[in-house]
């Protein structure tokens, strides 16, 4: 739930390509289709989100 809910404050496109990987189970490849960029794009942005997302808990779990 934690998670789910850091998600919702991602902008895009972290949120839809973090998404897009993790539930949707799409390839790298795929993802990068969808948005017309490169499969290292889709690399960069979905580690990217998910370091935003790790700093945002660990945000959370300070307070």
């Amino acid at each position: 739930m934690q998670i789910h809910r850091h998600l919702h404050r991602l902008s895009e496109p972290y949120k839809e390509v973090f998404m897009l990987r993790v539930l949707g189970e799409l390839k790298f490849q795929e993802i990068a289709g969808l948005f017309d960029k490169s499969e290292s794009w889709a690399k960069v942005t979905f580690y990217r989100a998910k370091d935003k997302l790790i700093e945002l808990m660990e945000a959370e779990n300070e307070h």
